[in-house]
């Protein structure tokens, strides 16, 4: 298993985090403001992030664990909570690497992004037209597989007392695949035939703890339009624990439940398991990944 840039669980924290329909857009009250206090008395109800003013940043949350990914951002706005701008990530796990560049508009319930990426696998081939695969066909010798796609991808959350609600939809074209050849896609985890495709992914997140720091979920996945004659299925537990205002711990399994191949755990399922790190220019009380007060 392995993880993608996908921003879902990004925002499976984000939707858990405190955010209440009531003042989902809410900025806090000035003694909340960040550049007027460093250790404010009281805590954002929506979090560290949300409040502050406007302006030009550079940030990043980039995540080290079961693999390693870089990620940074630049627009305007307030970074990590409502801005819009140019993302830049790559991602590399045991099995590939990745490169992505993209614009994205995020709002607290809602965020759409575009982007372009280049994909190079460390040992999977382009595939040879077949009904079914196996580990085995995916992974046979020959000559390493490397593409470009683009994708598109909207996210929507729909706030509730301790919970959420996400729907996640992604669109995504493959564009030098060789004609008439198979991809074992890595970003998420399929064989597909066509060069587009689509994903739909749902989740109910819960929240506990001090500040709502624990979110778990259950994470369902369907992928459609593949040139397959079944499309596949998938589910499985999601969650996350906000460590401090920087740094948070999370992870995903969604396990195989229909699929026209039988490419196993490995091959199969979509995971994800490591720690993020958020920082931001101009923001109040910035801190390294080791430092902050603890949440839970």
């Amino acid at each position: 298993m392995r993880v993608r840039k996908s921003s879902f669980v990004s925002f499976l924290i984000l939707a858990s985090s405190g955010l209440s329909a009531e003042h989902a857009f809410g900025e806090g009250s000035p003694e909340q403001h960040p550049r007027q206090a460093e250790a404010p008395a009281v805590r954002p109800p929506n979090g560290y992030w949300s409040v502050g003013e406007p302006r030009w940043f550079v940030s990043t949350k980039s995540d080290l664990g079961l693999y390693v990914k870089p990620y940074f951002s630049a627009g305007y706005g307030l970074p990590h909570w409502m801005w819009a701008g140019v993302d830049v990530n790559a991602i590399s796990t045991v099995e590939f690497a990745q490169g992505y560049a993209g614009l994205r508009a995020s709002l607290p319930v809602f965020d759409l992004a575009f982007g372009v990426r280049d994909t190079f696998s460390y040992g999977k081939r382009f595939l040879p037209a077949q009904a079914t695969f196996t580990s085995d066909d995916v992974t046979a010798p020959g000559s390493k597989a490397r593409y470009w796609a683009w994708e598109a991808e909207a996210v929507g959350i729909i706030p509730l007392p301790h919970a959420a609600l996400l729907l996640d939809y992604i669109a995504v074209r493959t564009l030098d695949v060789p004609s008439g050849a198979f991809v074992y896609e890595e970003s998420y985890r399929l064989v597909v035939a066509k060069p587009f495709y689509q994903v739909l992914r749902a989740a109910a997140v819960a929240r506990f703890l001090r500040e709502d720091a624990l979110k778990v979920g259950v994470l369902s996945e369907y992928l459609l339009s593949t040139g397959r004659e079944k499309n596949v299925f998938r589910c499985g537990p999601a969650g996350a624990i906000q460590l401090t205002d920087h740094l948070e711990a999370l992870g995903t399994l969604s396990v195989v439940i229909s699929s026209p191949d039988s490419l196993g755990l490995a091959l199969g399922a979509y995971g994800l398991a490591g720690l993020r790190y958020r920082w931001a220019t101009g923001e109040a009380t910035p801190k390294l990944p080791w430092r902050g007060e603890f949440i839970p």
